[in-house]
């Protein structure tokens, strides 16, 4: 059994056995060495004395195998296994349970935790989120942000690890992004904490990187009026989506994934079920004219379509026949790019061309609650019945006695908008921008 002091150079110079195994000891560290066998394989060794049965025995500990475990770290472990067999403890328990603790570790990588918890979260209530909430937390926990993650241990993962990738998203200006981004994350590590995956959560304390502006933008009638005839294209799914949301006031994932089996024609309804509302409660919108108008089209377009092979999809919007539409950066690019266009040829050309102050799709909601309060003072509790926000007249203990369905309401109120919205885009004029409403409050 030579004894040499091993160095990283002198490891690197042993040659392989000819058959069985050769042991070499460290004389830096007493009992400690590597075992070179045939085969190639070097494992690191340390011998100890351990109590067991009320006797102090000899007893070979296996540390790990060159080069996986390095030899400062394997000096490191043979000290330490020695600690613990003087202490009375077996070091080769230790040994195990830290190369079982490896194991999960390799197991429950980022992508794989996620993957499960994507799959198995509840939040409030023990409920599982809307599908609409889901596919954003899938699309941000899956973003390029995490690349480097995806087959990194969750437990290895750490503070400063979040904080990096958090100040990227901040470093590029989307400061909302990173903060949304961070509840994600808080999720995520919460529920593996809980699941006894990882023992401490790397994002409990971290505070939210970026500020966020509330969204107050409502677009005036003017802005409405370019919104509507910039989206006239029937053959736009896209277009009429932007329409339906004008027509309902509904959120955009909900309006996106309309399902043919959703609309009641013999009552006139669109029926939302709870699993695909935001706030997990049914919902009935009732339907006008001018909406049923957009889904009679789209239902002869895709009965056109459709072929003994491949009916007609169950989706009133989709690209492919089996998933919603998702094309909505490029079509909000197109249709700013029409209303823009259409601002410019009013101006002569001397003069600067105007262009719509920035807004999102979301704010079309807000702005059919506005106007409803403000141009047909319609009463709050109807406008949040037919917008199925719960706030104010329908919000805590409220909003558990207060279950009418408005439904009369509802359908005056619906129609009243629709006639309403009729009039505002219906006026040929192109409006001047000191036309354009300041932005308000709800």
């Amino acid at each position: 059994m030579p004894t040499l002091r091993l160095t990283d150079a002198a490891v690197k110079r042993l040659r392989k056995p000819d058959q069985g195994r050769a042991e070499y000891w460290d004389s830096h560290t007493r009992g400690f060495g590597l075992r070179y066998s045939a085969s190639g394989v070097r494992s690191w060794v340390v011998i100890t004395r351990s109590l067991q049965a009320g006797h102090w025995q000899q007893q070979r500990v296996t540390l790990g195998q060159y080069p996986a475990l390095s030899l400062a770290e394997a000096r490191q472990k043979a000290e330490q296994a020695k600690t613990l067999a003087k202490q009375g403890d077996d070091p080769a328990v230790a040994v195990r349970d830290e190369q079982q603790r490896r194991v999960e570790d390799s197991r429950n990588t980022f992508a794989a935790v996620r993957a499960e918890f994507l799959s198995k979260y509840r939040g409030r209530q023990n409920r599982r989120p809307a599908p609409s909430t889901l596919s954003e937390m899938t699309r941000v926990l899956s973003a390029n942000d995490f690349a480097a993650w995806r087959d990194v241990p969750l437990a290895k993962l750490s503070k400063r690890d979040v904080l990096d990738a958090l100040d990227g998203i901040v470093g590029r200006g989307a400061e909302t992004m990173a903060n949304r981004t961070l509840a994600y994350l808080k999720l995520l590590f919460g529920w593996a904490q809980e699941r006894g995956i990882i023992e401490t959560n790397p994002t409990a304390d971290i505070k939210k990187p970026g500020g966020e502006i509330s969204r107050d933008r409502v677009l005036s009638a003017d802005e409405l009026r370019l919104v509507w005839i910039a989206s006239a294209s029937e053959s736009s799914q896209f277009n009429s989506i932007v329409r339906l949301l004008m027509l309902t006031g509904q959120r955009l994932n909900e309006v996106a994934q309309l399902r043919w089996s959703e609309i009641d024609e013999t009552e006139v309804i669109w029926r939302l079920p709870a699993e695909r509302a935001k706030n997990h409660r049914e919902h009935v919108v009732p339907l006008t004219k001018p909406v049923l108008a957009i889904l009679e089209t789209r239902k002869r377009t895709q009965e056109q379509l459709a072929t003994p092979d491949r009916p007609a999809p169950k989706l009133v919007f989709t690209t492919t026949g089996e998933t919603p539409f998702s094309g909505f950066s490029r079509g909000k690019s197109l249709l700013d790019a029409r209303i823009n266009k259409s601002l410019s040829t009013a101006r002569p050309e001397t003069e600067p061309p105007p262009t719509l102050p920035p807004w999102r799709l979301h704010d079309i909601r807000r702005s059919v609650a506005t106007h409803m309060a403000e141009d047909l003072r319609i009463a709050p509790h109807v406008i949040e019945a037919c917008l199925n926000h719960i706030s104010g007249t329908k919000a805590g203990v409220a909003g558990v006695y207060n279950r009418a369905l408005h439904l009369d309401e509802r359908r005056d109120a619906m129609e009243a908008w629709s006639q309403h919205l009729s009039r505002l885009t219906a006026r040929e004029r192109c409006p001047e921008p000191s036309t354009f409403r300041p932005d308000v409050t709800l």
